[in-house]
């Protein structure tokens, strides 16, 4: 009984130490993933050098941000902002809601969100009263920690980490959010306070680069951050090549000890007999290391939806927009993400009036009240000679008239009735030019 004890608190211990373990890996990973987003990249590019070169601090560290460029090709959700509206509700609403989204931000940190998902994998959202007003938190893997039940979306408690400006550790707190409390915990992870959770729910929206099955963080990504790595080694490799080998190495012949030369225009330099000088030319491997990192940028674009040129140099006439709607690849992509960020939105709105709601007892957002959204649809860009050969066939089958086609150019014009009066005023100031234009020459 004593040994089934004792081998049953060993394999627990076990089990809890590797939950830690694999905790802090999956923490990490994030943060490396946040930094290489942002640009802070030379520290971990300077610690892979120590495992190629017996002196890195001779290496000149050089990367370009891949991983930017391809999450912000991939976000696509929020090419524009979304048209928000509250239908249902009751007087005051509207207002309400129109001071909620502007105080927090909403569509520029939805934006943020969507690309964070595209690197990070899961991102969480956190609507919050702070200072009389309402904000929305960003809150990314590498300081979350969740514990969920059957599925991902049963969230059953959420601890975040809060680190201190000083950076020592034993400053480090944690926030533990369960549906009945709130806990403020220490460093060791003892207790510090304890009070009633004021919105009796978990006050958390989960958002996920796809739909989770038993996972809530989800995998993926790590075909850009092995990219990323690769490539900036390539480019500090090509900058050590170009200063060891780029110029030609110089060689003298038929000199005997140490004697000094000088090389250089106005020097003269004394040789013995079939004595020789000169610069011999070096095989530096400056295009292979060239064609090696064009190759990684076109393959890690065409891997994750986009086009080759999305990640060249090369001109070319095609917009970024076009680009989106001539890759069906990427298209069906955007619209997977549209329905998933319609459902996070509407989760969002949900959980903004139980937390307004809550601070604001005397101005309360209605519970009948909901939130429509539509989404920006982009159209491919085409020349004015392609749109207008385009206008003239749809006319000449029919489906579409001249009223089309002038509110497509004037988005101003809210009415179809708008759009024929501007026609006849058209019409009308033709008709008026033309007479001018007769009488001058009949003159």
């Amino acid at each position: 009984m004593l040994w089934n004890s004792l081998a049953y608190s060993t394999i627990e211990k076990a089990f809890k130490e590797s939950q830690i373990q694999a905790n802090q890996t999956r923490k990490a990973e994030a943060l490396k993933r946040l930094c290489f987003y942002h640009d802070d990249q030379i520290s971990y590019l300077e610690e892979r050098l120590k495992n190629f070169y017996s002196k890195p601090e001779n290496m000149t560290p050089l990367f370009i941000n891949l991983i930017r460029k391809v999450v912000n090709n991939l976000a696509q959700v929020y090419l524009q902002a979304p048209t928000r509206e509250v239908t249902g509700g009751g007087v005051g609403d509207e207002k309400i809601f129109a001071e909620i989204y502007s105080s927090a931000s909403v569509t520029t940190k939805m934006k943020t969100a969507s690309r964070y998902a595209k690197i990070l994998k899961t991102v969480v959202l956190r609507p919050v009263w702070r200072k009389g007003k309402m904000d929305l938190d960003i809150l990314t893997p590498d300081i979350l920690d969740v514990e969920y039940g059957d599925v991902p979306e049963d969230l059953i408690s959420m601890m975040i980490t809060h680190y201190p400006s000083s950076n020592k550790h034993e400053e480090i707190t944690y926030s533990l959010w369960t549906q009945d409390e709130v806990k403020i915990l220490n460093y060791r992870g003892s207790t510090i306070s304890t009070e009633q959770n004021p919105y009796l729910i978990l006050p958390f929206v989960p958002v996920w680069d796809y739909q989770p099955t038993s996972e809530f963080w989800l995998p993926g990504g790590d075909d850009l951050v092995v990219a990323q790595e690769a490539l900036n080694e390539r480019l500090t490799d090509l900058l050590y090549v170009l200063r060891q080998q780029g110029f030609g190495a110089a060689y003298v012949k038929g000199l005997t000890g140490q004697t000094e030369i000088h090389l250089g225009p106005g020097s003269v330099t004394a040789l013995p007999v079939e004595g020789d000088m000169g610069f011999a030319k070096t095989n530096a491997p400056i295009t292979e290391i060239i064609e090696a990192i064009e190759f990684v940028l076109k393959q890690v674009a065409i891997s994750n939806g986009l086009s080759a040129s999305s990640l060249t140099t090369d001109p070319s006439e095609e917009s970024g927009i076009s680009k989106i709607i001539s890759n069906r690849e990427l298209e069906e992509l955007r619209r997977d993400d549209v329905e998933r960020f319609r459902h996070y939105e509407e989760q969002l709105f949900s959980m903004f009036r139980t937390v307004w709601n809550t601070h604001n007892p005397g101005r309360k957002l209605s519970e009948k009240c909901e939130i429509s959204l539509d989404f920006y649809d982009p159209k491919p860009q085409t020349s004015m000679k392609e749109q207008a050969e385009t206008w003239d066939k749809l006319m000449e089958m029919g489906v579409i008239s001249a009223v089309d086609v002038v509110m497509q150019k004037n988005p101003d014009l809210k009415t179809r009735d708008d759009a024929i009066a501007f026609l006849l005023q058209l019409r009308e100031e033709e008709k008026i030019l033309n007479e001018r234009i007769e009488i001058n020459a009949y003159r």
